[in-house]
Formats: C-alpha cells, structure tokens, sequence
C-alpha cells in the first residue's frame, strides 16, 4: 500500500516535501508487514536522574543567575534541578528534599540577603528539623574586602550539618571575581551526584 499526497493539498513546497516523506515511512512500514501504530524500539534507558534543589540568596542577582546555570549544567547532565529563591523555603521543607544546593551571598555585616534572611533565621532557631535524610553543598559568595567574608554561606553549611545533613561536597567562598570558584564547586557536585 502506498500512502500518497493530493496534489491539489493545500501545502507550501517545504510541506509538501515533509508530508511526502513522512507517507513514505509509513508506507515502507506497511510493507513490511509492521504496525504502523507500533512505537518505535526503545532507545536505551539513560539512568534516571537526580531531583536536585537549588537555593538561592541573592541581594544583586548574581546567586540567581548561577543558580539558573548550575541547572542548565545539571540539567544537561541527566538531572532534574528545580530553582528556587530561599523566600520559598521554610525549614520543613527542605525535610522533603533528597538533595540541596545552596549559592547565598553575604550582605551587609555579615547578614543573609533580604530573601534568604526568614529561612536563616528559622533553621537558626533551636526547633530546626532533622536533617538526616538531605545531602547539601553551599557556594557562598562575597567580597573579602569586608570582615564577614561569606559569613551567610558559612552559617548555612555549619546549621545545616548540626541539623544532621551530609556534606556531598565541601563549601566554596568566592570572592568579587566568582567564575573559578563556581566551576570547581559546580564539578564536585557533579561528581558527588553522579556518585550519588
């Protein structure tokens, strides 16, 4: 059986020429005797990725934006991150979540960034939940010019262990030129997830 085209169809030539093409598989898989409804074979299955949190506290927009290309990069990888602004977050509900990435800088004297500070002070707070259960990295950024050099990421990384999360990957301060530091960091948490 051969599918064919009207020519009297109503279709561009680069239509038409696509159109054609497409019939022509059909028809080649009908006689054969195949089941033109019939998905085609598997590919092989990639392994599944991992559901990855990435956090972000940011005053001038620099920890969002690596935040949105560390999940390009995870992405590409085989992962599934989700972005999120840490004003989102509460500390409940980073019990739910298997794996989190944190990219905070330090404002002020030392402060969290206006939307990091509620859940800062809340995993501060002597009620925090347990966390045994979540696998964390944080890329802290901040300008070494002043004394709380990357004190935000630091109070993270240390609350969040005392609340019983693992480490997957050490904590890494960046300074005003960030580019070096994100990429080691972004490579040991690759690994660490690929391990994972």
């Amino acid at each position: 059986m051969q599918l064919t085209l009207p020519e009297n169809a109503p279709f561009s030539g680069a239509q038409r020429l696509w159109i054609k093409g497409f019939l022509a598989g059909i028809s080649s898989t009908l006689a054969q005797g195949g089941d033109a409804s019939a998905a085609p074979p598997a590919a092989a299955a990639l392994p599944a990725g991992i559901p990855v949190t990435i956090a972000y506290g940011s005053q001038t927009g620099n920890s969002e934006s690596l935040s949105k290309k560390l999940a390009k990069t995870l992405t590409a990888k085989g992962h599934v991150p989700t972005v999120k602004d840490m004003a989102e977050l509460t500390p409940g509900d980073l019990t739910s979540l298997g794996h989190l990435l944190i990219i905070t800088s330090t404002y002020g004297d030392g402060e969290p960034p206006d939307n990091a500070s509620g859940l800062h002070g809340a995993l501060a707070s002597s009620d925090g939940p347990a966390l045994a259960s979540l696998s964390y990295s944080v890329l802290a950024l901040g300008d070494s010019n002043y004394p709380d050099f990357c004190k935000c990421g630091h109070d993270f990384d240390q609350r969040l262990a005392s609340l019983g999360a693992q480490r997957i990957a050490p904590i890494v301060e960046c300074d005003v030129e960030y580019d070096e530091p994100f990429a080691a960091w972004m490579s040991q948490v690759e690994k660490a997830l690929t391990a994972a």
